[in-house]
């Protein structure tokens, strides 16, 4: 193994953290964290969702006036609009991309139209959002209840779309880590153009593994971790930022952008703000 490889650290305070229960950033909040995550290193700050939620549009304007060296990220779902509203969002970013999310884990996987639908609207999302955006990433949505064949296929669809970076979530929280670690083996073994793009990993604490689960898959190539300040998200929260950059650290293969000593101001940012 090559020694000392970089591991990209893609940062959701603002907007998986804001899925927390009762956590709700203002504009300024979100312009304060975001100053706060360039200064300690972030790679790409994503802020919101703002085909979903109207004032992240101009909460992602508000930000991009100020962030000047992290990437700016905003996540899209399968409706054009949606993408529209992204790349609206991000056209005075320095440095963006657009997070596109496709459901992977649906209800019928032996109807064949349902799947061929479902790739092709996945091919016309990555296609649309390029002519926005120079970075396209893209989120198989429920990958560790999913048929492995048919994720295989999304994937691969993804690549030849157009996406830059694949993002691999346990969105649930459900997965072991022996089991999202074979996961991962398998669609390294099984696309052999993974080894071509950025893999990224998105994983929940709804076990107690988010960090865990967000490392073991280093080793077999993954080169991106999504993660919050405090492991704020979604019921239980998502990988501790924190803790990430810590046990990268520890490890001699690989390292990170963030400036660790600056790591507890944004801690108590975040805990001030969410009282």
């Amino acid at each position: 193994m090559i020694a000392n490889l970089p591991i990209i650290i893609f940062d959701t305070t603002l907007r998986d953290g804001e899925l927390t229960p009762g956590v709700h950033f203002s504009t300024q909040d979100k312009v304060q964290i975001a100053q706060q995550l360039e200064e300690i290193g972030v790679d790409t700050i994503e802020i919101g969702y703002p085909g979903r939620y109207t004032k992240d549009i101009d909460q992602i304007i508000a930000v991009s006036q100020v962030i000047k060296h992290s990437t700016l990220c905003a996540l899209a779902g399968s409706q054009e609009t949606e993408i529209k509203h992204a790349a609206k969002s991000l056209e005075k970013a320095e440095k963006s991309c657009i997070n596109i999310y496709t459901l992977v884990n649906f209800n019928s996987p032996s109807k064949p139209f349902e799947k061929n639908s479902i790739l092709s609207t996945l091919k016309k999302q990555i296609s649309q959002a390029k002519n926005y955006c120079n970075i396209v990433q893209w989120t198989a949505f429920d990958a560790t209840r999913g048929d492995l064949k048919f994720l295989c296929e999304a994937v691969q669809t993804a690549i030849e779309s157009g996406a830059k970076i694949i993002s691999i979530p346990d969105s649930l929280g459900v997965a072991l880590p022996e089991d999202f670690y074979h996961l991962l083996q398998k669609l390294y073994q099984n696309i052999p153009q993974l080894q071509h793009v950025t893999v990224s990993v998105h994983c929940h604490n709804d076990l107690g593994k988010a960090v865990e689960n967000s490392l073991v898959g280093l080793e077999l190539g993954v080169r991106q971790i999504e993660c919050a300040v405090n492991g704020l998200g979604a019921r239980k929260g998502n990988a501790n930022l924190a803790k990430i950059v810590n046990k990268i650290k520890s490890n001699h293969n690989y390292y990170t952008s963030i400036n660790s000593d600056l790591i507890p101001k944004i801690s108590g940012l975040i805990s001030k703000l969410i009282k």
